[in-house]
Formats: structure tokens, C-alpha cells, sequence
């Protein structure tokens, strides 16, 4: 019975070591530690991205108020679209920053960080395009609701990559 217990604990240990058997911590070693909580498919470059802020402001529509009552009293104007989506083409020129090839990629979702970088939620990424010698166009179906897209670029000859956060205003990037 004795040998059953040593057994099951040898085992344990071996399993849990195996495993990890930690409580979830992680060691980060880098220039910049990130301890806000991250959703699930985000990811943190900021100790080696650099970020673009040059640029323009989102159109943001003011938020339409109504002293209608029903449906029937509701006018709306003949060049209301109905349709929430857009197509966009986006003109990107990084030939001043380095002009060897790239993936340029765009996402919907992203958080600010503390050192004015910012962390793409990559289950969001809209369109991923290849650019040749720094420079290629994006076309895209947006929503007339998203008002800020990420722009991320990584070279392929390992130059430190790019970040720029791209207003709806905004056709093109020329770095």
C-alpha cells in the first residue's frame, strides 16, 4: 500500500513538471511590460514596433437625435444609404522607411498601450496583402461604423516592422 502512494506521488511530480504545473504566471523578459488584461487572440509588439503617428481624424458622424414616435412619422432623406459597408481602396507607399518587401496587414479590432504602440487583436485582421518594394494597394470592405482600422507592416528582409492606426478619412499611407 505504502509503494501505491510513493508511486502516485513520483508520478504527480512528473506529471506536473512535465506540464508546467505553474499557476498560470508567465515570465516576460523585453523593454516594455504590458500587466493590463489582453483578450483572447491579442498580442503586445511594443518592445520592437515602431509606430507611425502622423495622420489624420476619424469622421465620426454626431449621433442623430429624433422627436419621432413611430415608424410612420420617421423621415428619412432619398440619400440614405442603407448599406453599412463601403469598399476602400488604401494606397501604401512605406518607400521612405525601408523599401523591401512586406505584408501589410489590417485589423478591426486594437487597444492603445502605454508607450504609444498598440496590440492588434488578430482575430480581427480584415485583409492581409503583400507589398512590393514597400509599396501595393489594399482594397477592402469596411463598415460605415468602423472608424479606425491598424495598420501593421512586417518586411521580410527583418526590418523593425510598422505600425499606424488609419482614420476612415484616410486613402493612403506614404511613409
Amino acid at each position: 500500500m505504502i509503494i501505491h502512494k510513493y508511486i502516485s506521488v513520483i508520478a504527480m511530480t512528473a506529471l506536473l513538471t512535465a506540464c508546467g504545473g505553474g499557476d498560470g504566471e508567465t515570465v516576460t523578459t523585453g523593454v516594455t511590460t504590458d500587466n493590463s488584461p489582453q483578450e483572447e487572440g491579442t498580442s503586445s509588439n511594443s518592445a520592437s514596433m515602431l509606430v507611425d503617428t502622423s495622420g489624420g481624424v476619424a469622421n465620426i458622424p454626431a449621433t442623430v437625435g429624433s422627436s419621432a414616435t413611430s415608424m410612420s412619422s420617421m423621415v428619412v432623406p432619398n440619400s440614405f444609404s442603407y448599406n453599412p459597408n463601403v469598399q476602400q481602396s488604401f494606397v501604401v507607399d512605406v518607400t521612405g522607411y525601408a523599401a523591401s518587401n512586406a505584408t501589410i496587414t489590417l485589423y478591426r479590432n486594437f487597444s492603445a498601450n502605454n508607450d504609444g504602440s498598440y496590440s492588434a487583436d488578430y482575430n480581427s485582421r480584415l485583409v492581409a496583402a503583400q507589398l512590393i518594394n514597400g509599396q501595393g494597394t489594399v482594397d477592402i470592405v469596411n463598415t460605415t461604423s468602423q472608424y479606425y482600422l491598424l495598420a501593421e507592416v512586417w518586411f521580410d528582409d527583418g526590418t523593425t516592422p510598422i505600425q499606424k492606426r488609419i482614420p476612415n478619412t484616410d486613402t493612403s499611407w506614404i511613409w
